[in-house]
């Protein structure tokens, strides 16, 4: 593999486990600018080693490594201004961290699921309002429907969601 191969597949791979490392890295950072400082020294400690990474492991755990390592550094060079979490904090974290993106997956899952049962009329409503740029003004307006109705209707369909979500997890956990 050349160098520009590895280089993209570098690229390819972080891109894909960065919204999830930036979320693991803000579980164990108050402040969204350490989050930022941390991540790039992430990429960069990840970037370097690269040509250590086994392809046959998942990239996304080999990378939390390296990112509490990096959270774990900055946090002794911040020692002094009390905004850290203590290093039992961060380990803790860091061990729960797999069992939460774990739920989070399964929970995705189950909406999805809970989503595709939905009425036609309900599903259309959702994938307007939350899965694009629409506000309920802006429905309100397009569907001619009155601003409350869209309101009511809207929480309805979380209340049932909800539910089927809950439903859905119960019964995995029963079998």
């Amino acid at each position: 593999m050349t160098i520009c191969d590895k280089n993209e597949e570098f690229v390819r791979l972080f891109a894909r486990a960065e919204g999830r490392l930036r979320r693991y890295v803000t579980a164990m950072l108050p402040v969204p600018s350490d989050v930022d400082d941390v991540m790039q020294e992430t990429a960069i400690s990840l970037m370097r080693k690269f040509d250590q990474y086994d392809p046959d492991l998942p990239f996304f755990n080999w990378a939390c490594r390296f990112a509490q390592f990096a959270v774990k550094k900055h946090r002794n060079r911040m020692k002094s201004n009390g905004r850290q979490f203590s290093c039992e904090a961060i380990e803790a974290i860091a061990a729960e961290y797999p069992h939460h993106l774990q739920l989070s997956v399964k929970r995705e899952k189950a909406l999805n699921d809970c989503l595709n049962h939905l009425g036609d009329a309900d599903r259309r409503l959702v994938e307007l309002r939350y899965f694009s740029e629409e506000t309920v003004d802006s429905l309100s307006q397009r569907t001619e429907e009155p601003v409350a109705r869209l309101y009511r209707s809207l929480s309805r369909i979380r209340r049932i969601l909800a539910h089927c979500v809950r439903k859905k997890l119960a019964e995995e956990e029963i079998t």
